[in-house]
Parts: C-alpha cells; sequence; structure tokens
C-alpha cells in the first residue's frame, strides 16, 4: 500500500470551498454539507492515491504537474493538485466550467 501524504490547503482552495458550499446552502443547506464531506472524500482519496486525477494540459510554467480530480458524487467540481514528496497541493476547487488558464494558483 503507497505510503498516505497529507493533504495542504492554499487559501485559494480554502476560499473556493467555502464560496461554493454558501452559495449551495443558500437552495439546499443538506447539498451543501454533502459537498463539503465529498471535497474532503475526495482529498483524503488523493492522499492515498495521489495520481487518481489527471494530468492538466496547460502551459503556464507555475502549473507544471498540475493534476485535477472530479469531485465524487459532484462531477461539477475540481480540485486541482500538486503532488510533492510528502504533500497533496491543494491548490483550486472550481467549477468544472471555469477556465483553467485564466485561474489563479498561487496564492499560500
Amino acid at each position: 500500500m503507497p505510503e498516505r501524504k497529507v493533504p495542504h490547503r492554499r487559501r485559494l482552495a480554502i476560499d473556493d470551498i467555502a464560496g461554493h458550499s454558501r452559495y449551495i446552502a443558500e437552495s439546499n443547506l443538506d447539498s451543501a454539507l454533502r459537498i463539503l464531506d465529498a471535497i474532503e472524500a475526495t482529498v483524503e482519496m488523493l492522499c492515498q492515491y495521489p495520481e487518481a486525477g489527471g494530468v492538466v494540459p496547460i502551459t503556464r510554467p507555475e502549473a507544471k504537474g498540475l493534476r485535477a480530480k472530479l469531485v465524487n458524487g459532484f462531477g461539477d467540481y475540481v480540485v486541482l493538485y500538486f503532488v510533492t514528496a510528502e504533500t497533496i497541493d491543494i491548490t483550486r476547487v472550481i467549477r468544472g466550467g471555469q477556465e483553467i488558464d485564466q485561474i489563479a494558483l498561487q496564492s499560500r
């Protein structure tokens, strides 16, 4: 069994998660709680299986090695992350329609 990596959530990812759950809670509190659980379950799975997400075809130098994994049960949401020696570095959690080339990735 592979060694588990530690999750690291960048400030932008934390803000994304809060924003998505807040938006969903406006119309359905249960769904908002479910997406929070689903995001956390996806991150935990990535900590165990970091290669589960696919490499994002992007040419921005700061995005080299960026990977993406759909949030389990919420296919419109995507976890963007880098794999490091010790961590799963969660950079953003976006809606599927957002242009990856246009979003910021660097906030720590």
